[in-house]
């Protein structure tokens, strides 16, 4: 008893000593990781901020100068056309492919409009002369015309004002002018372009950080152009947001902004902040209210931002902290329990050694012991059926007897070496060995050594596994290695050729397609009155044909990146992205009346991007095939199997006949008239291609006059990885 109760005592002071010192040191660790990982996400995120605003203050840079260099172009180009027609065709063509400008206007120098273009839906729609207005009275038309030929003048800022209202849904809006030169040199007129400036907001939310970072637009009077909430913005022009401005709900950080020698940096109670100007009025010549001016962009981000998505870090770090206390309390208390119990177990070797030999002869492998001279003391079963060796005829012999003839000699020194520096070496370890039997034929092998102290000296144990069947395998995966290797190298091949011909297809056809129809409506526009029917016939032919081939195009570009896109699936809300379709159809067709209805809630497992491409044309589809239908309706919906999930699209449109259903998912088979229903016949390629990238299939159902159906079917949700 009094033994047992020594042994307790000393058990319970060798734990403290070794646990105390052990929690102490997982407690400063955790700080000071704690600490460093606070550090890494102020620093990490300064950068962040400073890298968003750097940007953005390139990107709002890059549009207004280009928005300039576009406007000097039209001034140029003005002063070499001789009418107003001829104008007229210019800002037509170029406001094809410059849907960010609204309006484009010629006005005399009086201020009275001469020309003027503006976007009806996606077009461009030249006003006759009835609707010409005098702009005179508006501010930016007499600073304009003040302006010297050459120099380019920027208004404020602010939402588009029509007949004294602003107009909404709001329309922000950047106006540009510079005076046109006649052939004398002189001023004749002034040239005005209307910027729609929600492609730079939007240009600019796009940079809002996923840490919460918040990017904000705010002009020289401390207004928001663009802030958290779309309540904050245009305080200078909506009265009852007046007091949504920054220099009086931020003080200190508008007192920082404006100051000269700020460091573009500021740090408040709640926040940090980086912030950057530019000024595109550097002269001050024109007064703060009629000009652009300086325009701030500002990078928010709250404390709470900042540390609040490390608190489930910290809470893991501090957890992780306790079991590993928890850990070196078991590893202590294991470690003093075998000092105390030292004596004891020295006691019991004999019974150990019995032990061991009794595991050595249960062992699937066979297993050698040899002293430091490499004499074999020791052999289980096994090694005398792999060997073909009795223990008499093995004991007492060198280890060589059993390496084959040619590498026996330099084993010897391998052997010297090891039991020098002897430390475990786990079986395998990349070698490549062979052993030999008593008949002389040769075996692979693995072998793991481990080197053992007992009380009659250092031993060595040998563990030999046949690896004959295993290297087997490895020469069948390095052939097939290699083969999957060169596919691998053929398919990058293959990618690079397609990624030329689509760059190949998109710079080298579009733009001759672009001159062919600009350069075309400028001769018709400019030959107007001159031409016979059958001329004008052609013209229209001519550009009707670099129209649909410019479509064919964008069709073919678009088959292409479905084909090669990377698939990433998800779970995806199908109704929200077919309502957004929905949604983008009837603003392009506004005239239309269709009745649609969507089953809410509809979760399939697809790639996002690849679903918005099917939907966009399955509905698009829809709506051209009910054109002509008296009460068109359109329906979303699901309906069960046990294949996957399957999702239905159903029309009353004109249908289709199913005898010629195998050709419906064939590039360019088309089952209707061109002319009754415009399209290139890709869109339905598009969707087949897209449902076997997500590992499903679509088909159809129909009847002439009687709507068409398409079914959807995707893998369940289940098999989300």
């Amino acid at each position: 008893m009094q033994t047992r109760s020594a042994q307790s005592r000393d058990t319970l002071r060798y734990f403290l000593l070794i646990w105390l010192p052990l929690t102490l040191l997982a407690v400063v660790v955790t700080v000071g990781l704690l600490y460093n990982q606070r550090q890494s996400l102020q620093d990490s995120a300064a950068i962040e901020q400073q890298a968003q605003v750097m940007s953005a203050r390139m990107l709002l840079s890059d549009r207004l100068e280009s928005i300039q260099a576009d406007i000097l172009y039209l001034a140029r180009q003005l002063a070499l056309l001789e009418s107003d027609a001829q104008s007229a065709a210019t800002f037509d063509a170029f406001q094809r492919f410059h849907p960010q400008y609204y309006q484009i206007r010629l006005l005399d120098e009086h201020g009275y409009e001469q020309v003027r273009v503006e976007l009806v839906g996606s077009q461009p729609q030249v006003l006759p002369p009835a609707k010409l207005q005098d702009k005179s009275h508006r501010y930016y038309v007499q600073l304009g015309l003040q302006q010297p030929v050459g120099s380019v003048y920027l208004s404020p800022f602010d939402l588009n004002v029509e007949h004294g209202e602003i107009e909404r849904p709001f329309q922000p809006t950047i106006r540009v002018a510079t005076p046109v030169a006649g052939a004398d040199g002189r001023t004749r007129g002034l040239l005005v372009i209307n910027y729609r400036g929600q492609y730079l907001l939007d240009a600019l939310a796009a940079m809002d950080k996923p840490n919460g970072a918040a990017l904000w637009l705010v002009n020289a009077n401390g207004y928001w152009l663009k802030a958290d909430s779309p309540e904050q913005t245009w305080g200078f022009m909506l009265p009852e947001r007046s007091n949504a401005n920054l220099s009086q709900q931020h003080v200190s950080l508008w007192s920082q902004m404006i100051r000269e020698d700020n460091d573009g940096s500021a740090t408040t109670n709640n926040a940090v902040y980086r912030f950057a100007s530019v000024d595109f009025d550097p002269r001050n010549d024109i007064p703060l209210s009629q000009s652009l001016g300086r325009l701030y962009l500002v990078s928010q981000l709250t404390y709470d931002q900042l540390y609040g998505s490390n608190q489930p870090a910290r809470r893991t770090l501090w957890q992780a902290a306790g079991l590993v206390i928890l850990l070196f309390a078991l590893l202590s208390l294991m470690l003093a329990r075998s000092i105390a119990q030292r004596r004891a177990s020295e006691s019991s070797l004999a019974s150990s050694e019995s032990k061991f030999r009794a595991m050595i002869e249960a062992a699937p492998d066979a297993i050698l012991m040899t002293d430091t001279e490499g004499t074999i003391t020791l052999m289980n079963e096994q090694a005398m059926v792999m060997f073909d060796y009795s223990q008499q005829e093995l004991i007492g012999q060198k280890v060589e007897v059993l390496i084959p003839t040619e590498v026996a000699d330099r084993h010897v020194h391998h052997r010297q070496g090891y039991v020098q520096d002897a430390k475990a070496r786990p079986m395998g370890m990349g070698l490549s060995l062979s052993a030999q039997r008593k008949d002389g034929s040769r075996l692979p092998v693995e072998i793991s050594l481990s080197p053992i102290q007992t009380p009659n000296g250092p031993l060595v144990f040998c563990a030999i596994r046949d690896a004959t069947e295993r290297r087997a395998t490895e020469r069948k995966i390095r052939q097939l290695n290699d083969g999957l290797a060169r596919q691998n190298t053929e398919l990058q091949a293959v990618n690079g050729e397609l990624e030329a011909f689509s760059y190949s297809v998109s710079h080298d056809l579009r733009a001759p397609l672009r001159a062919i129809d600009g350069f075309s409506k400028i001769l018709q526009t400019s030959l107007e009155g001159k031409l016979d029917d059958q001329e004008a016939d052609y013209f229209s032919r001519i550009r009707k044909a670099a129209q649909n081939m410019s479509t064919l195009i964008d069709d073919l570009l678009m088959l292409a990146r479905v084909t090669r896109a990377d698939v990433k699936l998800a779970s995806v809300n199908l109704s929200r992205v077919a309502t957004g379709a929905i949604e983008r159809l009837r603003e392009s067709q506004p005239e239309r009346e269709i009745e649609v209805h969507i089953e809410p809630g509809i979760k399939v497992l697809a790639d996002p991007a690849l679903l918005g491409v099917a939907m966009e044309n399955l509905l698009g589809n829809a709506f051209k095939f009910t054109g002509s239908t008296e009460h068109p309706r359109i329906e979303v919906g699901r309906v069960g199997s046990e294949d996957g999930d399957v999702v239905f699209v159903r029309d009353n449109g004109v249908g289709f006949d199913m005898s010629y259903a195998d050709k419906l998912f064939i590039p360019f088979q088309r089952l209707h008239s061109a002319r009754d229903f415009p399209g290139t016949g890709i869109g339905l390629a598009s969707i087949s291609r897209v449902m076997n990238k997500l590992g499903g299939r679509v088909w159809a159902e129909s009847s002439v006059g009687q709507g068409a159906t398409f079914y959807l079917q995707f893998k369940p949700l289940e098999s989300e990885q």
